[in-house]
């Protein structure tokens, strides 16, 4: 024999946020000033502009809470076979995953020496930035409320009546938790030293091109979502009036 089922179960959050594009990377900055070529006196070539950070990533989105289970009222006379009464809370989605974090910029070239000076070191490469947190599961949705009453119960259910908490948002794999944080953006590199050409005599001002550039750092990762919350119980009751 089937089960006749009576369900007003709340729905279940199936969708899962997009992951946000990767944060903005800056331009490598421009080269610096070369040397001044002075009869009387030059001026030394710039060190190169420093690389600028990548940007943050974009914190992942919430993952949507499942509906919360309706409510039934259901008064017969004789109940036969199986019959199944359900109001169960639906489950959570999962978190959206965190945006990766922009690349730092390479670090800008040195000023030329211009066929009087060294050509000076480069700028040291941006740090990229920290990827984004990602988005918390969503919780599960309260169980809603069961009430049978019958005059005489002949079903044949272990389980007839649930009103359970639905489940918090999980991974394939049945593991709970938010969305994955983000990557951190790869560090930007060292600028080049500018360049030293042609037979000149450096001045006492500035006698050595410079310590190399260092890269930068990468960014760190975001943040996991965090984990959501099951559902609370509804009430579940089933009363024999007797004929």
């Amino acid at each position: 024999m089937s089960i006749a089922w009576i369900d007003v179960s709340g729905g279940s959050e199936t969708h899962i946020p997009d992951k946000p594009q990767k944060a903005f990377s800056p331009p490598e900055p421009a080269q610096a000033q070369g040397a001044n070529c002075d009869f009387w006196d030059d001026d030394c070539a710039h060190d190169g502009a420093p690389g600028r950070n990548g940007l943050g990533g974009i914190s992942g989105l919430d993952g949507g809470a499942g509906g919360n289970g309706g409510s039934i009222t259901f008064q017969v006379g004789i109940i036969n076979g199986a019959v199944k009464f359900t109001a169960r809370g639906g489950d959570g989605g999962r978190g959206g995953d965190g945006g990766d974090g922009g690349d730092g910029s390479k670090g800008g070239k040195g000023g030329d020496g211009n066929d009087c000076e060294f050509g000076r070191r480069g700028g040291d490469g941006g740090v990229g930035g920290a990827g984004g947190a990602g988005g918390a599961a969503g919780n599960g949705g309260n169980g809603g409320s069961i009430l049978v009453l019958v005059g005489i119960d002949n079903s044949t259910n272990s389980d007839p009546l649930n009103a359970t908490g639905g489940n918090p948002g999980k991974w394939p794999d049945g593991s709970t938790g938010g969305g994955h944080g983000g990557s951190g953006g790869a560090g930007g590199a060292a600028g080049d030293f500018g360049d030293t050409s042609g037979s000149f005599s450096s001045s006492s001002e500035c006698p050595f091109p410079g310590i190399p550039a260092q890269n930068g750092a990468n960014g760190s990762p975001g943040a996991p979502g965090r984990a959501g919350r099951g559902g609370n119980g509804g009430s579940a009751f089933l009363k024999v009036t007797g004929p």
